[in-house]
């Protein structure tokens, strides 16, 4: 067990000092008996930068982490495990890096504006506009309202309309995005429900099971119990 998750467990709310000070910090809150843990950021900062971080291959999460060494990061999107690629669009830095027309979308553009927008199934969309990219996610929050439906997504696996422990973006009205994450067995209404605490209107539900990973300043939150294929980072520093 990593040490931030025992101390979330003994004390389940950030410190202030961690909330007020930094542009991203990390939260944790306890709801209908499920821990959740969250890495929040602002924005409208100008140095608080997202992106997508990939490997053809399956690799450890500390690997990729320290591809970049990002002040956080979640698990990506859903892989293959044979194939070792994601199943569905990422682009990294402009570059599409694997493919599948499946899912939601988190975009993030060349201004460095963060988007979750939905795509139609087995339809190609426009890349042109984004500098990473993650699709083949599930929708969970549209305009405020929590509305999982995986197999009108086109979807397969029970496993993700199943209990489960999961992960997720999320976007605020004033321009927070929201990372969060449960080592618990929820389902993606419990998760959605619990990412509207933090004020979140526009969310998508990432790989989770055992992919679920969170990251923040140098420990694994929520260590993942296999390798990882891609990841959803946030830095507090401009990218070139």
């Amino acid at each position: 067990m990593s040490l931030v998750f025992a101390l979330a467990i003994a004390a389940p709310l950030a410190s202030p000092a961690d909330t007020a000070a930094r542009p991203i910090h990390y939260e944790s809150f306890k709801q209908d008996h499920v821990y959740y843990h969250a890495v929040v950021a602002d924005m409208s900062e100008r140095q608080v930068t997202a992106k997508a971080v990939f490997s053809d291959r399956l690799t450890s999460a500390w690997t990729l982490i320290g591809q970049s060494q990002p002040a956080a990061a979640i698990t990506g999107t859903f892989f293959g495990y044979k194939s070792q690629l994601p199943v569905a669009d990422v682009v990294i830095d402009g570059e599409q890096v694997a493919s599948g027309a499946i899912g939601s979308a988190v975009g993030v553009d060349w201004y460095g504006n963060v988007k979750i927008f939905d795509t139609p199934f087995q339809q190609p969309i426009d890349l042109y506009g984004y500098r990473d990219l993650l699709r083949g996610t599930v929708r969970l929050i549209k305009d405020g309202h929590v509305s999982p439906n995986p197999k009108a997504q086109h979807f397969t696996d029970p496993a993700i309309w199943g209990r489960a422990p999961r992960t997720g973006i999320g976007l605020t009205a004033d321009k927070r995005l929201v990372m969060m994450a449960t080592k618990h067995k929820v389902t993606l209404s419990q998760f959605g429900r619990a990412m509207k605490r933090l004020g979140v209107k526009q969310a998508v539900a990432l790989d989770g099971g055992n992919s679920a990973m969170l990251y923040y300043r140098g420990d694994l939150v929520i260590p993942p119990e296999r390798k990882l294929s891609n990841m959803f980072a946030l830095y507090e520093e401009p990218l070139p």
